[in-house]
C-alpha cells in the first residue's frame, strides 16, 4: 500500500506538466487568414483573424456583411472549429489545417457552405 502511494505522489508532477507538453501548437492557426466563402455559386472574401490570450483562442470574421466575433474557438493541432452569432442566426464553422491551407465548411441557416483560405499574416 505504502509503495502504491508513493509510485502515485511521483507520477502526479508528470502528469500536471504533461497538459502543456501535449496541447496543439496555437502558432499554426494565430494570425489573419483569406478565406473564400462560396454561396450559390459566388465567391465571398472574408478575413479571419485568429489571436490568443495565454492559452485560450479568440478572434473575428469578417466579410461583407460586417464583423463577428468568435466564440468557442478550439484548435487541436489539425481541425481548428468556432462558432458565431451573426444576424443570419448562429453559425459554426470547422476547418482542417494543412500546409498553411484551411478547407471546411460553415454550417449555418442557408445549409453547409464550403469555405477554403490561406494564412496572409
Amino acid at each position: 500500500m505504502v509503495i502504491k502511494n508513493t509510485v502515485k505522489l511521483a507520477l502526479l508532477p508528470l502528469l500536471l506538466i504533461s497538459g502543456g507538453i501535449f496541447a496543439a501548437d496555437n502558432s499554426a492557426v494565430v494570425g489573419q487568414w483569406s478565406l473564400e466563402l462560396s454561396v450559390q455559386g459566388q465567391t465571398v472574401p472574408v478575413s479571419l483573424t485568429i489571436s490568443e490570450d495565454g492559452d485560450r483562442l479568440g478572434g473575428t470574421w469578417a466579410g461583407p456583411a460586417g464583423s463577428n466575433t468568435l466564440s468557442g474557438v478550439n484548435f487541436d493541432g489539425n481541425t481548428l472549429s468556432f462558432s458565431m452569432q451573426t444576424q443570419q442566426g448562429s453559425m459554426s464553422v470547422s476547418f482542417e489545417l494543412k500546409d498553411n491551407t484551411l478547407d471546411g465548411g460553415l454550417a449555418s441557416p442557408m445549409g453547409d457552405l464550403p469555405v477554403v483560405g490561406k494564412k496572409s499574416s
